[in-house]
């Protein structure tokens, strides 16, 4: 593994780091609305930016370095949204200077206002957005595929029984506590080269430990339907009017995404009805069933911390 940095410009050294990552699929993305909204919208004196690359083209790379991120190139032997955590955690071991890590997607995501401050809050806890579905929606698909070593099967089960989603898109933490996540996943998830048992890993090391829970404006996602939004010359805003901060186009599947040509300016941001109204009612119902069936557990084995209680 090797790592690029761009010429140094005139800006304090970071000791807070973004990170995402990315392919040459997403690479335009990453760059042209992720990257240039995160600039013209988030105070970045402090920050680094740092992309995990998995086959940026030469040209994307370039362009990166040009724009002052570094970028790592990594080994593509499984799948990405797993593979980023054992880099990320090679990368931290080789960078101390780092006091809270944010790990953020790189190709459904654009920043619309500063979130720099979130690095100041909570600086001891995990921080993240919670969405409206129960995580055991996905569980059982992956207990099923036994994507995780065994001996862990249980208490996953028992930590995250009647629990929210924690979403993964959008996660900060102090240095300590996001690389024994990154330890975590390598030692549960039997299986790195399938889509998705990052996010249960995740969940269950961040309900075990305690989380902050932060405001829905910083992890904006469009598929949860309690999230209301308005479209206007390609501006996200929320039903009060305000500004949305991070707004996150989320879904594996093109029909879950409700924004068509997802992007940062006008002539982007087009509402999917024919994938929206779908996914209103499947929540409309999901929420019903929730408040007339599902009933919170509580882990006689594990002492939960109720820190994902708060929200700031």
């Amino acid at each position: 593994m090797s790592s690029k940095s761009a010429k140094t410009k005139q800006k304090q050294p970071g000791k807070f780091v973004i990170i995402t990552s990315s392919d040459s699929n997403c690479g335009d993305f990453l760059i042209n609305h992720w990257l240039k909204s995160l600039k013209e919208n988030v105070n970045l004196n402090l920050v680094d930016v740092v992309v995990l690359n998995y086959g940026l083209t030469k040209a994307q790379t370039d362009i990166l370095l040009s724009e002052d991120v570094i970028v790592v190139d990594c080994v593509r032997d499984g799948h990405i949204v797993n593979l980023r955590y054992r880099d990320m955690l090679n990368f931290l071991k080789k960078n101390p200077q780092y006091e809270q890590i944010l790990a953020c997607d790189g190709g459904d995501i654009i920043f619309q206002r500063d979130i720099s401050h979130l690095f100041e809050h909570h600086k001891n806890e995990f921080r993240g957005v919670t969405e409206r579905i129960p995580i055991s929606l996905y569980l059982y698909y992956y207990l099923k595929k036994s994507s995780f070593h065994k001996e862990y099967k249980e208490d996953i089960s028992c930590v995250l029984k009647g629990k929210k989603v924690i979403n993964g898109g959008f996660i900060i933490a102090p240095r300590n506590k996001f690389i024994n996540l990154c330890q975590h996943m390598f030692k549960i998830i039997k299986k790195p080269e399938i889509f998705g048992p990052d996010q249960i890993v995740l969940n269950y090391v961040l309900y075990k430990e305690g989380f902050v829970e932060i405001e829905t404006k910083y992890n904006y996602i469009l598929t949860q339907y309690t999230n209301k939004f308005k479209i206007k010359e390609g501006i996200f805003y929320n039903n009060d009017g305000e500004v949305i901060s991070v707004v996150h186009n989320a879904g594996h599947f093109k029909f879950f995404r409700t924004i068509d040509n997802l992007g940062y300016g006008k002539g982007h941001n087009k509402l999917n009805i024919f994938s929206y109204v779908p996914l209103k009612i499947f929540y409309d119902f999901l929420d019903w069933y929730i408040l007339k069936f599902q009933q919170t557990a509580y882990c006689k084995k594990t002492k939960i911390k109720r820190l994902w209680q708060k929200k700031v």
